[in-house]
């Protein structure tokens, strides 16, 4: 079957045709068009105060990544040996900061669709960490040409006495769908492509830096990108053996953009409270939404209409082609969102501030040859990376995609000391971060000046505990007119991040692999809340 994206511009020719000749679709041909035009921006607006249609096109530009061109447009590859021999540079590691591959949904469509409607809309899960094992047997059962093991499809059923039967999904809520293998090929194949050949070594599994929020939708994606970077490698032919998948508890990662801060939580949960889709666009959405669904309306909908769209769900008894209500809960969503975060900017920099120190940590001995790991694989979350793109100033508005991949590139003057510098690219294309300026050789940014001072100060505890608590100038709510403090010295030797090696490990084996994997494991860290004067407060990269 051709892919939605391509599925949705043969229909939207369909119905060119058919207004051109004075004519009309059948409703179900309008409505399967409707929401499979959704992110398209091709969508009819009904009394609505803002452009439904251009905020679409603008906001959710390729949201649905379906592979292989977005995957391929995000390595476009480290700047070319001429630049680097002029300017008298080295290539010599990557770190890749992505998300996730096409998911389920998080928010239940039960709870704002009747029950038809809501059926017709649910996804099967393919490969969530429940049954990768069978999923990478089977693989490797057709590889040899013997029989395979059916794999273990979990079946969720709703709550007792709810609806009266099982749920016929396979899919608890946020695992990955079956699109997220072909997306992380593609993306693995265009990394391998662009960058294999032009680091010092060649990367192995051994020589790569895997981390991972702790959820089944990243762990897996990480398994899945790491299996199409070393599948057929040298490293690949190996036995069974173990890797460890660093990871934290959801409670204090940074990178699921949760560290002990009440002060910034907060100013964040104001700023949404407070950050609202105007009256005349919501109050009659509101209206027209219970009119047509029998359902109070809540943003959160917009969650099952995106994915419907992105895994191709072409329901016959949605909504008539001219009607635009799945487009504008999405378009109320957005514009909620984006007041929220640029609203309480300053407060999701000290959530998510750790995870870029890290990130900047981990740069910094790649580039001074202290960490041997010359890849770096990141795995997160849109509502991660979009503060992160924020806190940096260079957020464009536009929504992260499945498999977004935020690469830093990281260069070395051959004299200079091997001074470090920085290339910071979102699909494809250098981001101008304003602290990097003036740019450096070749347009580079110096690695010291990655992340603005609001950023860099976190590194120092006290100045993080008088943020977190609401101490003197801490972080304050969104009406406040400042929400700095008194700038202090930073201390290089803290960090925020909890020392797993001084920390009580466990590894874990979740799943299997074949090829070019391994069995991928979680090392836990807890959350170790010490005095800011502790220091053996040490960043996890240094054990």
């Amino acid at each position: 079957a051709a892919p939605p994206a391509d599925r949705a511009n043969a229909c939207e020719g369909k119905m060119q045709a058919a207004t051109s000749r004075g004519g009309m679709l059948p409703l179900a041909g309008r409505t399967r068009l409707l929401l499979a035009a959704l992110l398209l921006g091709r969508v009819p607006v009904a009394e609505a105060s803002f452009d439904v249609p251009e905020l679409l096109r603008r906001h959710f530009r390729d949201v649905c990544a379906h592979p292989p061109e977005p995957q391929r447009a995000a390595a476009p590859g480290p700047l070319d040996e001429k630049t680097l021999e002029e300017h008298g540079l080295e290539f010599v590691a990557l770190n890749v900061v992505f998300r996730h591959g096409a998911r389920s949904v998080m928010h239940s469509p039960y709870d704002c669709f009747p029950k038809q409607f809501a059926d017709s809309i649910i996804s099967d899960c393919g490969v969530h960490t429940g049954n990768m094992l069978d999923w990478l047997a089977n693989e490797t059962a057709k590889r040899k040409e013997v029989a395979g093991t059916p794999p273990l499809v979990k079946k969720y059923h709703g709550d007792y006495g709810t609806y009266g039967e099982a749920s016929a999904s396979s899919c608890g809520p946020a695992q990955l769908l079956d699109e997220a293998v072909d997306q992380f090929e593609a993306l693995g194949g265009a990394l391998r492509g662009a960058y294999f050949g032009r680091l010092p070594e060649e990367p192995s599994l051994d020589s790569t830096w895997l981390y991972s929020t702790d959820t089944d939708r990243t762990i897996a994606s990480t398994y899945l990108l790491q299996h199409f970077l070393f599948s057929g490698s040298k490293a690949g032919s190996r036995p069974l053996r173990t890797a460890e998948l660093q990871t934290r508890s959801q409670d204090s990662d940074a990178w699921a953009r949760r560290v002990p801060c009440p002060a910034a939580e907060k100013a964040v949960e104001e700023a949404s409270e407070q950050a609202g889709t105007p009256d005349d666009f919501l109050g009659p959405l509101k209206k027209r939404w219970l009119a047509k669904f029998g359902k109070p309306f809540s943003q959160d909908c917009h969650d099952p209409v995106l994915v419907a769209n992105c895994s191709g769900k072409l329901p016959a008894d949605a909504l008539s082609g001219e009607d635009s209500l799945l487009a504008e809960v999405v378009v109320a969503n957005f514009l909620h969102a984006k007041a929220k975060y640029l609203d309480a900017k300053e407060a999701w920099t000290s959530l998510v501030g750790p995870a870029l120190l890290e990130l900047q940590d981990l740069a910094r001995r790649q580039a001074e040859g202290k960490e041997r790991k010359a890849l770096a694989l990141w795995a997160t979350h849109d509502t991660v990376i979009l503060p992160m793109l924020v806190s940096l100033g260079v957020w464009d508005g536009v929504w992260p995609q499945y498999t977004e991949a935020i690469l830093l590139e990281v260069y070395r003057e051959k004299a200079n000391g091997g001074k470090a510098w920085v290339r910071l690219l979102r699909r494809g294309e250098p981001l101008e971060v304003p602290s990097c300026h003036p740019l450096g050789p070749g347009g580079l940014c110096d690695l010291e000046h990655l992340l603005p001072k609001e950023v860099a100060r976190l590194r120092d505890l006290p100045v993080r505990e008088q943020l977190c608590t609401g101490g003197g100038d801490g972080v304050a709510s969104p009406s406040s007119v400042a929400m700095g403090v008194a700038e202090v010295p930073s201390k290089d030797s803290m960090s925020l991040m909890p020392s797993v090696g001084r920390l009580a490990g466990l590894l874990m084996t979740i799943v299997t692999a074949f090829g070019g994997g391994a069995v991928v494991g979680r090392r836990f860290g807890r959350d170790d809340r010490r005095r800011a004067d502790d220091s053996a407060f040490a960043p996890l990269l240094q054990h």
